[in-house]
């Protein structure tokens, strides 16, 4: 991918619509976490775990598509590609949690699981909002 070439206003743009991502990113955090506990009790779970948990997945999915066009092309341990991953990580944990709750071939002996929910990476997102903050400020000094 190729690098653009950014004035320090146009990076300081993409990096306030990035801020706007993860806050959208973080408040829908307790749903996932919701989604995620409710895939992991013992018994079945309900379709309409099912139909939350794919809405979750969609829209974290979405917020990935749309930072990647903002930041992608940053490089790999920058800051953006970190929060890029973040969100994905939020997408693919609560896929994993429905593909446990609806397995393709149930099995008798598997009666709930244990999930640690999304993690420290929920906590590393609502931190990389605080770092993005502070890179704008730091843009908007100079």
């Amino acid at each position: 991918m190729r690098r653009r070439k950014d004035t320090r206003g146009d990076l300081a743009r993409r990096l306030k619509a990035l801020v706007d991502l993860v806050d959208q990113a973080i408040l829908a955090q307790p749903d996932a976490e919701s989604v995620i506990a409710d895939c992991c009790r013992p018994g079945d779970a309900s379709a309409a775990v099912a139909r939350r948990g794919g809405r979750i997945i969609s829209e974290y999915a979405y917020l990935h598509e749309s930072a990647v066009e903002l930041l992608g092309d940053e490089g790999p341990g920058t800051l953006p590609q970190r929060v890029i991953e973040l969100l994905m990580y939020h997408a693919e944990t609560v896929d994993e949690a429905l593909k446990l709750a609806f397995p393709r071939f149930p099995c008798a002996t598997w009666q709930g699981h244990q999930h640690a929910g999304l993690g420290v990476p929920a906590r590393t997102l609502r931190e990389a909002r605080v770092a993005l903050e502070m890179w704008i400020g730091e843009l908007a000094d100079d």
